[in-house]
């Protein structure tokens, strides 16, 4: 038990995991969820905070993460923050529900986390974007994303990235409405290899990037 417990105040120490957190004062917890992040077994906490800062009133609050570890008496310690990969408490776009969050999902799943977001830039035309997170070789990496760039009755694109095999699936969808029918007229979908370099969380920003003439890719 003593090795046991030496043990875990090494892992503790070395991750940097001796920082006790409660939630600022000028923080408001907007979401929240749980798992498993580093395979141990144990759940980790994760909280997407309001602050009360703003940079634009019409997109709202800046916004943080934190990624929580829990010991063995289920006292919650900083394991990580980052101020860079949420979007705004407002910046939803046209905003036509005033109540709409661009954040639309929050997930662990096989170890890694999933963060969703979505925008309307007008009333038929939406973007979404979907990012995965893994914690690997000591520092938070960016290993998915899935851009949706889509018009109701127009065109409907998808740019899937899988950082971690340099690949892109890129699916083109276009369409028509007419008398209220949904008419696809024409579906492509293609892989193309990239050299992609590895992104850390806090040296993530939205990118447009050329994979072949006249290609582009956003993540």
């Amino acid at each position: 038990m003593k090795i046991n417990l030496i043990l875990l105040f090494t892992l503790f120490t070395q991750f940097g995991f001796t920082q006790s957190f409660e939630v600022p004062l000028n923080h408001i917890v907007v979401r929240e969820t749980f798992g498993d992040l580093d395979a141990d077994g144990i759940d980790e906490h994760i909280l997407v905070c309001n602050t009360d800062k703003s940079e634009n009133e019409s997109v709202g609050f800046k916004r943080i993460l934190y990624i929580l570890k829990v010991d063995q008496k289920g006292k919650e310690l900083l394991w990580k923050k980052n101020e860079t990969i949420l979007w705004d408490s407002k910046d939803c776009g046209m905003g036509f529900d005033l109540l709409q969050d661009p954040l639309v999902g929050l997930e662990i799943k096989r170890n890694t986390l999933i963060i969703k977001h979505k925008r309307l830039n007008n009333s038929r035309r939406t973007e979404d974007l979907k990012q995965i997170f893994r914690f690997q070789n000591n520092n938070w990496y960016l290993i998915g994303s899935t851009y949706r760039y889509a018009d109701t009755c127009n065109f409907d694109d998808t740019y899937d990235i899988n950082f971690s095999t340099n690949q892109v699936i890129i699916t083109k969808i276009t369409h028509d409405c007419q008398e209220n029918e949904y008419q696809k007229d024409s579906y492509s979908k293609n892989t193309y290899s990239f050299n992609f370099q590895k992104i850390k969380m806090d040296d993530y920003k939205p990118t447009e990037i050329e994979i072949k003439p006249n290609l582009f890719v956003i993540y």
